[in-house]
């Protein structure tokens, strides 16, 4: 198996559709609904140190994107972030790539597209490892 990657997103469509493309590919998935759920399930050291990808959504309600990528990058600074973005504006989403995360992915997303992402995400976790 692949590494696990965490799908954040308040939309359940997003999650499943991630989640059956990225599992038949021989990722391990985890999925949380929102920041905080996501937030909790890193808690545990079992599951932090499975996940080498984080897919996630800006706008969720309680600990909305832009919080859980601050968490991320303070608590698990080698895991890549890919934002999840259903905005149109190619600026601002820029913008959020310059604020630290691996890449971003407009939403509707294509197989294709979800693949190259998530696999460049995993290969950079993987050097941030130290190739392990």
């Amino acid at each position: 198996m692949l590494g696990t990657v965490l799908i954040v997103d308040d939309d359940a469509s997003v999650r499943d559709t991630a989640r059956l493309v990225l599992a038949r590919e021989g990722y391990g998935i985890l999925t949380a609904s929102d920041g905080h759920t996501a937030i909790e399930l890193m808690s545990t050291e079992d599951v932090a140190s499975k996940v080498c990808a984080l897919l996630c959504d800006l706008e969720m309600p309680h600990v909305n994107g832009k919080e859980l990528i601050d968490h991320f990058r303070m608590r698990f600074p080698s895991i890549p972030i890919v934002v999840l973005s259903g905005a149109s504006d190619e600026v601002y989403l820029e913008g959020i790539a310059q604020e630290g995360v691996c890449d971003w992915l407009r939403k509707p997303f294509t197989r294709e597209i979800l693949l190259e992402k998530v696999r460049t995400a995993s290969n950079l976790f993987t050097l941030r490892q130290g190739g392990r």
